[in-house]
């Protein structure tokens, strides 16, 4: 998870329409994907109607996938504007990536109103299976209204770090943990959270249980093996 975000890459949109074939709507880039080290966020947004879908379900499936890059909100906002997409389930399966805009993606999706879930898109585009959701991802996803994850599927967290080399660590840390926790509260997750993430170094991660990320809040409906 990096803050002070000084990326700038066009990425790959994919929309998936009632066909079979998938239509290129930007211009795709090369890139290392789901990485870490860097990259940019893929976004595939599949239309209701489109082949295995249940023909009573109006919802867009978007998967959110990589790196969430500096321009990955700006790039999703253009994507639902165009399509007016109005109904819609963001599926995250992402390493993390920056910090500040892991938090504009996500009052991105709670102005839309948008529900959001961990999971992968599979190749035939229907549904979803198991994903990860680590670092700056959870941050993304806590916007969503309301918040599930398919089973099998994980979050990780550990502290913030700076993308660029600062003169007083402990004075940044103490800026970026109030920034998440205020943000984590405007989404109504608890400020528990954010003291979990302060205590695991930025080259590790802490996976959360289940138990864990309903208690806070994190999750809050579709609890794998619990039948709500």
């Amino acid at each position: 998870m990096c803050i002070d975000a000084r990326w700038s890459i066009l990425a790959s949109v994919v929309l998936v329409a009632c066909s079979t074939t998938p239509a290129v709507v930007e211009n795709p880039v090369p890139g290392t994907g789901f990485s870490a080290g860097g990259g940019y966020l893929h976004i595939t947004a599949v239309a209701p109607g489109y082949a295995g879908r249940e023909p009573a379900d109006r919802r867009w499936l978007i998967y959110l996938e990589g790196y969430i890059d500096s321009g990955a909100t700006a790039r999703l906002e253009r994507v639902v504007d165009k399509e007016q997409v109005r109904n819609a389930v963001v599926y995250f399966n992402s390493p993390g990536g920056h910090v500040v805009e892991a938090m504009d993606l996500g009052r991105l999706l709670r102005t839309r109103r948008y529900s959001t879930s961990v999971g992968e898109r599979t190749p035939d585009g229907a549904a979803p299976r198991a994903g990860r959701c680590y670092s700056a991802c959870p941050i993304a996803y806590s916007g969503g209204v309301p918040r599930s994850l398919e089973p099998g599927s994980v979050f990780g967290i550990h502290r913030a770090e700076n993308s660029v080399p600062v003169p007083d660590e402990p004075a940044f840390q103490q800026v970026v943990t109030g920034q998440v926790k205020d943000y984590l509260a405007e989404m109504g997750i608890s400020g528990e959270l954010v003291t979990i993430m302060s205590k695991v170094p930025h080259d590790a991660i802490r996976e959360l249980t289940i138990d864990e990320a309903v208690r806070l809040d994190l999750v809050n409906t579709g609890v794998p093996g619990r039948g709500d």
